[in-house]
């Protein structure tokens, strides 16, 4: 029983040695080894080395930070639309039933393509009285050769002279009409030509024919359809340059005014480059809607790829006031990374850095730097996203970019 004892009071005493120990002596040199895996994790910026020749290849521009103006600007909404001169109604100049269409809704065109072909009763009829108020014209001309010999040879009176030379005049004047009517209708003198050597066999055959490069935005003739003189069969738009009209209420009418710069983009994120648009205002309406009190500004924007559709709702910036900022820096040397609005700075070494900016005023084309950059430091002013892109590609990779 005592031997019992001893060996409980001896664990006891053992277990009371361990407690007494104070916890921070493990916890220590488990904090020194935290702390060597946080030094260790310790690591700065990464910087980008770029050479000349890469700078060169991704046409990376290089600016000093220096002061500049930043434009106020005043918001408005309008919509791109067709510009007028640029909008083509094809109608037929004759009557007819069409035979067959060669061109339909969308497609493009350019000026003298075919578009469809009618047959015309009225054509055919205006045909018919050229050729022969022709024939007639030669009769006459060849009856007053005559007369005109014999009255020289005192064989025939003068008063058959006189009325020969007179029947010619009306007939010359006849044949003028109808060959003024053919090339109203459309004809081009060598198709009248054509008429009168009788290589026109189908008098009734009549061409729409596109007045203009374009594309069909309209089209109304159907094989068999009749057409008249009023039927708009086709419209053609020219939408290589489209015109943009601003509404500007009563309240702004006072800040806007022509020539002022205007910076216009959609709604639909495309690119950058197509839907946004540079140009001034063109024209300014001299009178107010009566039901809206707003006049229109109007801009003429180039349209090569067709990305500015007629009907596209727009938003625009009008520059209307100037500011002077201490350091003004261009829209495109701006990077998003990781949720941090930054640019590239380059170091006396060549090396670029991700700088931390923090940005005030803008407006379209620039944009106030509060904090971040100094005058006269050299930053990326354009296509820092080839820097962007290879210091991500660094952080997915080998987890730096040096």
């Amino acid at each position: 029983m005592k031997r019992v004892n001893l060996k409980l009071i001896s664990c006891i005493f053992s277990l009371f040695i361990i407690l007494s120990v104070p916890p921070f002596a493990f916890a220590e040199e488990h904090g020194d080894e935290h702390g060597q895996h946080e030094n260790h994790e310790e690591h700065k910026e990464p910087e980008l080395n770029f050479s000349a020749a890469q700078l060169q290849e991704f046409d990376i521009k290089l600016a000093q930070a220096k002061s500049g103006v930043i434009n106020k600007t005043l918001n408005l909404t309008g919509e791109v639309i067709v510009a007028p001169e640029r909008l083509f109604h094809i109608v037929p100049r004759v009557s007819g039933v069409v035979r067959q269409v060669f061109k339909h809704l969308g497609d493009k065109v350019i000026a003298g393509d075919l578009l469809a072909t009618l047959s015309s009763r009225e054509l055919a009829n205006a045909k018919a009285e050229f050729v022969a108020g022709e024939s007639l014209l030669q009769l006459a001309n060849t009856n007053l050769k005559r007369e005109r010999d014999l009255y020289k040879g005192n064989i025939t009176a003068k008063r058959n002279y006189l009325a020969a030379q007179q029947v010619q005049t009306e007939m010359s004047i006849k044949r003028k009409v109808a060959e003024q009517r053919l090339l109203a209708i459309g004809l081009t003198k060598k198709s009248i030509l054509a008429v009168l050597q009788h290589a026109d066999k189908d008098l009734t055959l009549y061409e729409l024919r596109a007045p203009a490069e374009g594309v069909i935005i309209e089209k109304h003739a159907v094989q068999g359809e009749v057409l008249n003189t009023n039927t708009r069969s086709f419209t053609v738009a020219d939408l290589s340059q489209v015109w943009v009209n601003l509404t500007v209420y009563q309240k702004d009418l006072s800040f806007i005014h022509q020539g002022q710069q205007v910076l216009i983009s959609t709604h639909f994120g495309i690119t950058d480059k197509t839907t946004v648009a540079k140009s001034d205002i063109s024209w300014l309406s001299p009178t107010l809607n009566e039901k809206t009190r707003s006049a229109t500004a109007r801009e003429v924007i180039d349209n090569p790829n067709g990305y500015w559709r007629p009907g596209l709702f727009v938003n625009a910036k009008v520059a209307i006031a100037k500011k002077q900022a201490d350091i003004v820096i261009p829209l495109t040397a701006l990077q998003t990374v990781d949720g941090q609005t930054s640019v590239f700075v380059q170091h006396d070494d060549g090396d670029f850095e991700l700088q931390a900016v923090q940005i005030g005023r803008k407006d379209f084309q620039q944009v106030e730097i509060i904090q971040g950059l100094k005058p006269g430091q050299t930053y990326v002013s354009k296509n820092a996203f080839s820097l962007k892109a290879q210091l991500q590609k660094g952080e997915f990779g080998e987890g730096h970019s040096h």
